[in-house]
Parts: C-alpha cells; structure tokens; sequence
C-alpha cells in the first residue's frame, strides 16, 4: 500500500469514521457481523455460520434496502452496540445505482484470468474506488446510468467474477475476514461512471444468465473468456464486410487467411495465447465453420438487414479508401490521406533565416504540435486542461497575461474540447469553480466544450479493420468542422482511450497511428492537440524525478515516443508534502501538492519540475516559487541547531540507546529530525551521511551486554 494510501487510513480511525466515508460516497451503509479472534461468527451460530463476517448485525437491515441511514443512526450504531463491528454497504438504486464488479481469487478461483480476458475483449476497466478483500480478490465500484439495473449474481462476468447490483450486498473497508485480513481501500477516488460496454452487458432486462454462466456465447456470439470473444469478434467483423462488400460469404481458409495473423497479433500482445491451452487453430477453425452455419442459417444478427453486396461502394481493394469496422462502423483507411510529392520538399522550401519559436505557453508547450498529459486518475488533468482551454480562447495579451503549467500563455485564438466522462452540468460547475466572469466572457466566442455523453454518445476517432488502423468518419467530420472555424489555437482530447478503439496501450502500430494523425491534424488547424491519459496506477507515488514519471505512463513505448511533447502530473513526496501542508496551512492529503513538469519534448523547454497546489475548487495553481522556498529552508540547520543535534546523538550514546540509521524503528534519528525540526527524510539522510563521510559522526555498537548499534560522535563540527 502507499504511503499516501496509508496516510488517508490513518485519518480514519474509528468505525464511526468509516462508516461517514461510505455514506459520503452515496452508499447506503449498515453493521455487519465480525469474526471473532477464534475465527466463529458475532453472531448467534459462532462456528456454524455458514458466512462469519459476512451478513447484516440489525435484524431490521433491509428497510436500508430501500433509504440510507442518516448520520444519527450511523452515530447510534457504531457509537454503540455495533462500535466495533464489520462495515457493509448495499448496492443498486438506493446506493445512488451504485455497483460492484468483485474478482475472486480465493481458494484457486480464476477472476484475475477472467478479467483479464474481459477487458482484452472489450476494453480496461476505467480506474476507480476500488478495494482489496479480506480474502484476496478486488471489488471495483462504479456508478451505473439511472435508467439501467445492474443484475447481482455469481460468475456474471466470467468464472470468478461476480457483480453485486440491484439487491447486492458487499462488505467494506476496514472489516475483518475469517482469513484474519482486512478489507482495505487501494485506490481512493471517486468513483468513476461505467463504461458503456460493461453497463450493456450487465442491464439486467439483457442479461441472460445461462449463457454468460456456462462460457457459451452471449447474445452477439461473443465468448466469456476474452481470448475466443475477440476470435469470435474478428470472425464476425469478417463474416460481415464480405457480406454486405462482396455478396457471398467467405470460407473457413478464407477467415484464417485474412484473420489469424490479426488474432496472433493482439492475443500475444496481452498474455498467454489460446495455444497454451491447446485451443489455438483448431478452435479457430471450430468457430469459423459454426459462425458460417449460422449465417447459412440467417441467424447471425449482424446480417440482419443488410442485403447480400449491399456496400460494394464500400470496396475492399487495394484502391478503397472506406472499409467497414469488426463493430459495424464505418471507417477511413490510412490510404486515404493524399499522395505524398517528395519534390515538394526540396531544399528551397529551408531557404534564408529559419523561423523562430513559436510558444502556446512560453518556453513549456510549442505551437502547432501533438501532445499528451498524463496522471492517474483523479490528480486534476481534466481540471487544468480546461483552465488551459479557457485561458487559451479567453486569454488577452494587452490586457492581462495569463499562465498555465507553469508558464504565460502567448498565444490565443479557438478552442475546442472533447470529454468524454463528465456531463455538460459537471463541466458547466467546473468552469464556475475555476474561472472568472471576465475570463469567462472573452471566452465565449472562441471556446466550444463538447461533453461527448450529452452530445450523442462517444465516438472514435481511430478504429481497426482487419489489422489495419484507420481514421473513422466521424473524425472526418469532426476535422471538417474544425477546418471551417479557420485556425484553432488548441484542440483537447479527454481521454485518449476513449476516442481511439484501437489496443493503444499494447499495440505500437495503434499509437504510432494515432499520433500521426495528430500530427496531421496540428498542421490542418495550424494549432496543438493536446490528449489526457493515464498513469498506471502502480507506480506513481513513488516518482521523485520527471523520468520515472515518463516511464510511468501506461501504454507501449510508441505511446510516449510517438508524441512531440509530453507533460506528467504526480504527488509531490508524501514527506516534502506534510512540511509544505505545514508552512502553508492547509492539510495533505492525496493530490493536495502535485509535481508537474515535461517529459519528453522535441524541441528546447524547460524542463525543471513546478508544484502545484490544490485551491478549494479544485483547480492546481503553480505555486513552484514558494514551495520550493519552504523545502529549501526545511532543508537547511543552522549552527545552533546542529549543536543541539550532536548534544542529543551523544547523550542517547551515554543512556545506551543510540540513534539507528534506518528508518523502520522507533530509534530514528531520520524521523527524530524530521519531527524536532521539520525536516524532509531525504534532507536529513544527506546531513547524516555528510557527517559520517567527514568523520563527525559514526556508527558503532556499544561495548556491553546489549550490543547495541547507533550512532556515536566523534568531534563536533567546527
């Protein structure tokens, strides 16, 4: 776990303070039975409770099955007869339609294989609140659409993933397990909306439950196990382009021909392939000849309605410029850009002086090329994107010079920006949170936000057919829009996942194609494209320097490389956070400080690290000037202090208990310097080796029978 996890733990300490959390969180939340110290149930049956720890304490739980119990009666609960029993929260509707996925990986069951066949056939599961169980697995929470009713069952989502929705139950963080291991919180943030494809496949009224169970197919023909559902999904995608390009359906040959390679590809990029099973060809095979019987058959959806040649202006040769996606969609293949003349490009086009650097933001972001920003989710990428847009089409240069990452914005003009997972009401109180109304006004003209769920739904820009990348014909539309506007300053992409449908993260064809067509679309509006991503998630509290923020970023290599310019945001050091928090007098907390600065660019930036804080609506403000100004100072002893830190060393050396170097004991001299004066770990570690490499302090054990080990003065410092 964190530290920044651990921190937010500890602010938590009692029942009562968890039970406020889950209730904030919109859960209806109510007492469940513990596991006593000799493993049996609180409740009546002891060890024969076929659940210890598991059920509801109050007999009359289930009125919370239909309202949430207000702050008094969680105080009368867990102040009193249920202090120190189990959390549990119900799910669905009253939970404000709240649902859980739960990934069992207790006693040999296969919910991590499950999962991860789930999201290569579909897609990753967006990061959200999610805890670790007392028995091993993951619960993740996410909100589902008012309109739908996610089912609860067991195996919903493949063997050992179960979903608790409408009617479900699960048991929360910081419960006890008959294992002995308490449920605990990973990953704190809000929780995120469902992505389409796991709401589709959970609405209860769609679901069938026998299908989804026993691993045959779904009501599209897909598998469970992600491996045969993307095979399934490549045969069907086929089945339906010769049909409706070619009027005839292909043979089986015909399928592996065109789509084994593809299959090979993308299943090796993600894990284990279905050779290792002994399923490769043959259940290739196996389900091509049952997909054509089926179509034989007219029982293929996919070809309902659509006549036999239907699309031939759709063509498929090597001349086509359209083709149609493995979902349906139509898509422009990467050969309808326009011929490339090399003549075009001769020397005379580098004649005279070279032009000279032209700044969106001075000396951080150049004009006119691709970028990404890249954080985990929650630290506030969405939030500043959005300052950035409005101070970009807002911004006046005679007026007021505004500043954005850590630098003026110098250049102005049209906005557009995409988000595809906050409505136009989030956005709307967002843009009141973080701007004012004079911004707000000059902006209005130039500033288009198009939240993507109010608007139609999300739509790619990017899609595969068949192996091949092309750009879709609703970024046809959208580029065409965009060029009537003239020049665009910038265009935003929140996030990037959500337009590309394409593996982006594994496959570096995908991301090399992806941002080509940036590149592409910079020159076309003579302006920048920036895109939001992700960071992964296990590994980024432990960034202290811009590169292992890079390495950070979650995709292949071409994801980064393939960028002109890259900016990461990270939290600042949990140690250096708590000083800062302290001068400054706000409290830390998880993203309260965040450390920004560019990773990766192509042309001459400053590449320095700024600090961010987090302002009350939300927005980080670059405060790098005094926050570095506080570290420094926390950083540096004067005379008097160092004396009375050699006086201190030297008199627990004469008491026989010496300061340890290591941090993990109470003896630390790290954390006794970090406590007395304030100082951050890393500052007081090079102190403490200075000392020792210049001979004024060493360590040595005491002479006796406690043989204890510490540090010992050997001269004070002059």
């Amino acid at each position: 776990m964190s530290l920044l996890m651990t921190k937010f733990d500890n602010q938590l300490n009692t029942k009562l303070d968890w039970a406020k959390f889950w209730s904030g969180k919109g859960f209806s939340v109510v007492p469940v039975h513990y596991v006593k110290s000799d493993g049996s149930c609180s409740c009546s049956q002891g060890h024969d409770c076929p659940s210890p720890g598991k059920h509801p304490a109050p007999k009359s739980w289930s009125v919370f099955q239909e309202k949430c119990a207000d702050e008094y009666t969680l105080e009368m609960w867990f102040n009193g007869r249920y202090k120190d029993f189990n959390l549990g929260v119900v799910t669905g509707k009253v939970s404000g339609n709240i649902f859980a996925v739960d990934v069992d990986t207790n006693e040999g069951k296969l919910g991590n294989d499950s999962l991860m066949d789930l999201c290569m056939a579909n897609d990753d599961l967006p990061e959200t609140l999610e805890q670790l169980t007392g028995g091993g697995g993951r619960h993740y929470l996410y909100k589902a659409p008012n309109d739908k009713t996610i089912i609860t069952g067991k195996n919903t989502l493949g063997s050992g993933i179960d979903t608790r929705g409408e009617g479900g139950f699960i048991v929360v963080a910081p419960s006890n397990h008959k294992s002995g291991n308490k449920y605990k919180v990973t990953h704190h943030s809000d929780m995120e909306h469902s992505p389409d494809w796991l709401v589709n496949m959970l609405d209860a009224p769609q679901f069938t439950q026998d299908s989804m169970q026993n691993g045959e197919q779904n009501m599209w023909g897909e598998h469970i196990d992600g491996r045969e559902g993307y095979m399934v999904k490549l045969i069907l995608g086929t089945i339906r382009s010769w049909w409706g390009v070619k009027g005839i359906l292909p043979t089986v040959d015909q399928l592996i021909q065109e789509c084994w390679p593809i299959y090979e590809r993308k299943v090796r990029a993600r894990g284990e392939t279905l050779e290792n099973d002994k399923r490769g060809l043959d259940l290739f095979k196996r389900r091509s000849k049952y997909q054509l019987y089926r179509a034989s058959k007219n029982e293929l959806r996919i070809l309902h309605n659509v006549e036999a040649g239907s699309e031939k202006h759709l063509s498929m040769s090597s001349n086509s410029h359209t083709q149609v996606s493995e979902e349906g969609s139509v898509l422009v293949a990467p050969d309808a850009i326009p011929p490339l003349l090399i003549t075009d490009w001769g020397m005379h086009r580098y004649a005279g002086k070279a032009p000279d650097q032209e700044w969106l933001i001075d000396n951080i972001l150049p004009r006119r090329v691709p970028g990404l920003i890249a954080a985990i989710g929650g630290l506030g990428k969405s939030y500043i994107l959005l300052d950035l847009c409005l101070k970009v089409a807002g911004g006046d240069q005679a007026m007021h010079t505004e500043t954005a990452f850590g630098g003026n914005v110098s250049h102005n003009g049209k906005v557009v920006f995409f988000g595809a997972e906050d409505s136009a009401s989030s956005i709307h109180r967002r843009i009141d949170g973080i701007s004012n109304p004079t911004l707000r006004d000059r902006a209005e003209k130039n500033l288009f936000i198009v939240p993507m769920p109010d608007a139609g739904g999300i739509s790619a820009f990017i899609s595969q057919h068949q192996g091949q990348y092309g750009f879709t014909a609703f970024y046809q539309n959208i580029k065409k829009q965009l060029l009537e506007f003239g020049e665009v300053a910038l265009v935003v992409v929140d996030p990037l996942q959500a337009f590309a449908h394409a593996d982006i993260n594994t496959d570096p064809a995908a991301a090399q194609y992806w941002w080509s067509l940036m590149s592409e679309l910079c020159v076309s509006i003579n302006g920048n494209v920036l895109v939001a991503h992700h960071m992964r998630k296990d590994g980024t509290f432990a960034i202290k320097k811009s590169m292992q923020a890079r390495e950070a970023i979650r995709g292949t290599t071409a994801l980064v490389d393939g960028a002109r310019w890259v900016y990461g945001l990270w939290n600042m050091p949990e140690a250096d956070e708590i000083v800062v928090a302290q001068k400054m007098g706000f409290d830390a907390g998880q993203g309260t400080c965040v450390c920004g600065g560019i990773v990766k660019v192509n042309d001459q930036a400053d590449m320095s690290t700024h600090t961010f804080v987090r302002e009350e609506g939300g927005l980080l403000i670059d405060r790098s000037g005094e926050v570095d100004a506080i570290l420094e100072a926390s950083a540096k002893l004067d005379r008097t202090q160092t004396t009375a830190i050699f006086t201190e060393i030297e008199k627990r050396w004469h008491n026989e208990q010496p300061f340890a170097v290591g941090n993990n004991t109470q003896r630390s001299f790290l954390a006794w310097i970090k406590s007395e004066y304030g100082m951050p770990s890393r500052s007081a570690k090079n102190y403490m080796n200075a000392w020792i490499d210049q001979g004024y302090l060493e360590v040595a054990t005491i002479d006796g029978h406690k043989n204890l080990k510490g540090l010992r003065v050997v001269k004070q410092p002059d």
